[in-house]
């Protein structure tokens, strides 16, 4: 690992002490005219006319001062972690336009494409079956098109969103609310590790040793939404973290999607509450595809390449099926025989290269 520059050394040091925020260390940098090394050297002598610091604080950071660097260094080390500050070239650029940006961020993996096109998949911890199943299909269309995945490796619809990223080879990165060295929830151990070993990064803004508290994620969900192009929220429950991911989004300027649901169930009263409010009502990947520029670009460029030369021998059986009309996948696994696990997938992707569409009533056309 590489040595500690000074802005990194100073701001883990001022991370490190629970209860200085973003905005004390707004205030201890204009005393210091911005200098991470004049706060460094000179911090003992100008510590007591650090007006925004309590006592108790000022004399945290003064105990820990001493050997700081080398025991940050030993733990970033045994953890194979790393930080990057807002001051430093490789710390994510869309983050630096979001009000309360984090000063650093402790991260296991790679920041590499970090600022690429990203969409937050995000939803309840307690999923049900339905907003499992669309958490699924609506990552796997989005991954078709190379979009990193962002998501807060909670339980439910987050953890859904993750594994479908790594299953369609794309990059995902989890944002924690806990420090770096702890897995919360513990279920999911070996995601982490297979995040990090497919390229993507575990990141968090709290120090080492930081326990999961509930304030640490309704801060966190700024940085999930900050780092996305759009957030699509799958299942939210009326009052939720989720619900303030969605609200950080729109303080952002981010597109908001939504995916309706049951209007009894308590688990879419978020999502069909955000719909109500102005969020994109959201069945499928075009209704992301119609807002996100890029996203469109993206799709237009891959839909003008179609080899229908490549197209595997299901997915010629089921081209053949809709040219009689529009088809339920009911009626295609009757007609086809092909299972239906199968149908899903390709049908997915024969609706992602533009070759089919979905129509009212859960039908399929050749487009």
């Amino acid at each position: 690992m590489e040595s500690l520059n000074i802005n990194q050394l100073t701001l883990a040091w001022l991370n490190s002490i629970n209860g200085i925020s973003n905005r004390k260390i707004d205030s201890i940098f204009e005393h210091f005219n911005g200098s991470s090394k004049d706060l460094w050297d000179n911090f003992e002598i100008e510590k007591y006319n650090l007006k925004t610091l309590s006592n108790k604080l000022i004399a945290g950071l003064s105990n820990s001062k001493d050997a700081f660097e080398e025991k940050l260094s030993k733990k970033l080390h045994d953890e194979n972690a790393q930080i990057v500050t807002v001051f430093d070239e490789d710390y994510p650029e869309k983050l630096k336009h979001i009000s309360g940006a984090p000063y650093i961020l402790y991260y296991k993996g790679s920041l590499k494409d970090i600022d690429s096109l990203s969409i937050a998949v995000v939803g309840s911890r307690k999923a049900t079956g339905y907003g499992k199943w669309a958490a699924e299909k609506l990552t796997r269309e989005l991954s078709q098109f190379g979009v990193n995945i962002i998501s807060g490796l909670a339980s439910g619809i987050d953890t859904i969103a993750h594994k479908t990223a790594l299953v369609n080879n794309v990059k995902t990165f989890g944002i924690i609310g806990c420090g770096i060295n702890i897995v919360y929830p513990k279920s999911n151990e070996k995601l982490y590790c297979e995040i990090v070993e497919k390229g993507g990064a575990l990141i968090t803004e709290y120090t080492f040793g930081m326990e999961p508290m509930p304030n640490n994620f309704h801060d966190r969900n700024r940085i999930i939404s900050g780092l996305s192009d759009g957030v699509l929220v799958v299942e939210a429950q009326e009052k939720s973290g989720t619900l303030i991911t969605a609200g950080h989004a729109a303080n952002q300027g981010k597109e908001i999607f939504s995916v309706p649901g049951n209007i009894d169930s308590f688990f879419s009263k978020g999502t069909n509450g955000l719909i109500r409010d102005g969020a994109k009502i959201t069945t499928s990947i075009n209704d992301i595809v119609e807002e996100i520029l890029e996203l469109k670009e993206k799709v237009n460029k891959k839909q003008n390449f179609i080899d229908y030369n490549e197209l595997s021998k299901q997915e010629i059986i089921i081209l053949n099926c809709l040219q009689s009309g529009s088809k339920s996948i009911f009626e295609i696994n009757e007609e086809t025989s092909l299972d239906i696990k199968t149908l899903l997938s390709r049908l997915t992707f024969l609706e992602t290269k533009g070759v089919i569409k979905q129509i009212a009533g859960n039908r399929f056309v050749l487009n």
